[in-house]
């Protein structure tokens, strides 16, 4: 709610701005809200911003981007990486400022066709119309080292609500597919009583069968999960794909960064929210969260029941997954350099060629 009402106050401000503007380079108007006390950034630096744009075209505007739902924005401050027109606006600000800057739509089409690109404008961008640009300086970074630091713990602090977001945004689309999913659900629910087999039901609608509970970490937004997997066809039983077959050559574990949502079928986001490290389950996802009316290929059919047999062998969070990463390469290329050596003095020795 809090959020929400953030949107409508920036939007009421971001077009109530119909006056003093000054005028910028190259079609830009801009208004500065001068009420940071911090430094200014230098050429060179790397700035953090929040930026939100909306077009005002007609009786209700349009909010196109808004890095607060997602996390600030790194800029390098410069003649290469930013356009002179925003750089000289940039230039002047301090941490803490803000500046609405104005574009008609007409003078970004001229723009496109003075490059050459021959692009259009969406249809939506209608002439005669402004695009609006809301952004707040944050923070000024005078190196790279610095800029990535600060950017891992606004990604840290991102992941829940970003999480939370994909959830509800796919949450929504299920509704448009209401029918499949009770369809389904019939399905899945006659195929588990004629087994005699008791699964739980989760609130999307997959069914968890668990062999093993096991005693790791419980798996959440933050996770990556490491998993050992099979998966079939319900209808026909027939393996689509698995990496515990050496048959389908791609041994090892597949890891799942629980925040990338969309990275796997949905089916597995909301099973593995329910699972743990060491446990062993039998999923039975209904068609809507996986690969839907498209299916997928040859081997997954439109509207499939998929069945998947998976067993967590790992629990881990980012960075414990990646000094585990680090180590593996470094006793890799230790490995292998200490094979290169063996090779070297057995090929020196006195009657070796």
């Amino acid at each position: 709610m809090k959020q929400f009402f953030y949107l409508v106050v920036c939007v009421l401000a971001l077009t109530a701005c119909t006056g003093g503007y000054k005028k910028g380079e190259k079609g830009l108007e801009y208004k500065l809200f001068a009420k940071g006390k911090g430094k200014k950034p230098n050429y060179g630096d790397i700035i953090q911003m929040q930026l939100m744009q909306v077009y005002n075209g007609g009786a209700k505007d349009s909010i196109l981007f808004d890095s607060h739902e997602f996390m600030p924005r790194l800029q390098v401050l410069d003649s290469v990486n930013t356009p002179v027109e925003y750089f000289k606006i940039l230039s002047t600000m301090r941490v803490g400022d803000s500046v609405v800057i104005r574009l008609l739509t007409d003078t970004l089409q001229a723009r496109l066709k003075e490059k050459g690109q021959g692009q259009q404008l969406p249809p939506y961008l209608k002439k005669g119309k402004y695009l609006y640009t809301r952004i707040t300086l944050m923070n000024i970074f005078e190196n790279r080292a610095q800029a990535d630091s600060a950017n891992k713990a606004e990604m840290v602090s991102m992941k829940p609500r970003l999480f939370k977001k994909q959830l509800a945004e796919f949450e929504k689309e299920m509704e448009k597919n209401k029918e499949q999913l009770a369809k389904d659900d019939k399905t899945i629910a006659a195929y588990l009583a004629k087994n005699n087999i008791k699964a739980k039901k989760t609130g999307w609608g997959t069914y968890i069968d668990v062999h093993e509970e096991g005693t790791g970490e419980p798996i959440t937004y933050n996770s990556i999960a490491s998993v050992k997997y099979t998966g079939r066809s319900l209808e026909t039983g027939v393996v689509f794909d698995s990496n515990v077959d050496t048959a389908f050559k791609h041994p090892g574990l597949y890891d799942v960064r629980m925040w990338e949502v969309g990275s796997s079928i949905m089916g597995w986001t909301d099973a593995l929210q329910q699972m743990r490290g060491g446990m062993k389950a039998t999923v039975y996802i209904p068609s809507t969260l996986c690969y839907g009316k498209n299916g997928n290929g040859d081997r997954i059919k439109p509207d499939a029941i998929l069945v998947f047999d998976m067993d967590i062998a790992k629990v881990q969070s980012e960075d414990a997954y990646n000094a585990e990463q680090t180590k593996l390469q470094e006793e890799a290329m230790k490995k292998m350099q200490e094979a290169e050596q063996r090779k070297s003095d057995s090929l020196s020795k006195p009657g070796k060629k």
